[in-house]
């Protein structure tokens, strides 16, 4: 460990697929909210990882455990490649979330992405499992970037990630509070396929559309807004059960039904997604601001909704922030447990105590 300093590595690979997120950080050991970013880079997966992180929900165990050991050795690689392409030198820790395969708490969480590979192969202290520390305590295990809002980012009033799903946290330079709100670009991702698109660029594609009332009435009714208390929410539930309606109403459409129906689906999701954050946003008082970051504020169809809807300063960052938020608050969530302090927030997670979670690998 450098004298004072702390250099790490974090690494993320979020629901959407959108391929493996590096980020090399420069922390003080003393100083919990002090970050500067260095060097930064996203590994697009290729079709060959696209397909087996795609369905990996449905192998068993076994499978499960031999692509484990294949991610980590991608996952190293990738580490590896970056390293050289940066020249970096100060390296103190790898902090790597790895790829979410399952969560259903409160029964289990599991990611993939072995540190014990990582480790051996770069050759460098490694902090991965994160998650299932805290549900072992009775916790969500989700979710866990809050921790990095509360020191971080605790100038903003509240942190709203649009990612592969929504999720918020409130009371930054308090007492936090955290959750996901609802599918945000597993849902946009999804339907931008009809136009043989991996994702709306900037909300070209929903913007062409409207709101389609049978439909936008039907989502706004599955509100995770109206559960109360820690609450995360598992991807394949989203998409195979509860927005499964979606695909019951594109059912039996031909082709060029499709086409013509896709764009007034996109904007219809992008108004329910907006209407869910605005359900949640209202019941804060004396809200001033809101940062959004996550693939999703670079959508401005989306973020136009939002900010019509709410009644603060909706606030975003530099690209860099945006991209790599989630990343560098993995990195910060290495360097407590490296330093043993507290990573994991009881009122955020609801587990039965706060706790400095991850399997290190030194």
């Amino acid at each position: 460990m450098s004298s004072g300093l702390l250099y790490g590595l974090g690494i993320m690979s979020g629901t959407s697929l959108d391929g493996v997120d590096i980020c090399y950080v420069k922390f003080k050991k003393e100083d919990d909210s002090y970050f500067k970013i260095i060097n930064t880079k996203t590994f697009k997966y290729n079709s060959f990882w696209i397909n087996k992180l795609g369905d990996i929900h449905l192998k068993n165990d076994l499978e499960i455990k031999k692509i484990d050991l294949e991610y980590g050795m991608l996952i190293s690689q990738k580490i590896l490649e970056f390293k050289n392409d940066n020249n970096i030198s100060n390296l103190d820790f790898i902090s790597s979330h790895g790829h979410t395969v399952k969560h259903k708490p409160p029964f289990y969480s599991i990611q993939i992405g072995n540190g014990k590979i990582i480790r051996e192969v770069t050759n460098v202290t490694t902090i991965n499992n994160f998650r299932v520390q805290d549900v072992r305590l009775g916790g969500q295990g989700a979710p866990l970037v809050p921790i990095g809002d509360k020191y971080l980012f605790g100038s903003y009033d509240s942190c709203l990630n649009l990612g592969g799903i929504a999720n918020i946290s409130f009371g930054n330079s308090g007492s936090i509070k955290a959750f996901d709100i609802c599918g945000c670009n597993i849902l946009l991702n999804k339907y931008s396929k009809i136009y043989n698109k991996e994702f709306d660029e900037f909300g070209k594609l929903s913007s062409k559309g409207k709101v389609i009332p049978e439909l936008i009435e039907r989502l706004d009714s599955i509100s995770y807004s109206l559960i109360e208390g820690p609450k995360s929410l598992d991807k394949e539930k989203l998409l195979n059960d509860d927005y499964k309606l979606i695909d019951d109403y594109l059912a039996n459409k031909s082709d060029m039904d499709l086409k013509k129906t896709g764009h007034d689906v996109l904007a219809t999701i992008v108004e329910h997604i907006s209407n869910e954050i605005f359900n949640v946003v209202s019941k804060q008082n004396n809200l001033k601001n809101i940062l959004i970051t996550g693939g999703g504020a670079k959508n401005n169809f989306l973020i136009d909704k939002i900010k019509t809807k709410l009644n603060c300063s909706v606030i975003i960052p530099e690209e860099m922030i945006v991209d790599y938020k989630e990343a560098l608050i993995f990195a910060f969530m290495g360097k407590l447990r490296l330093q043993n302090k507290i990573n994991c927030l009881k009122t955020v997670t609801g587990a039965k105590k706060d706790h400095s979670s991850g399997t290190i690998f030194h």
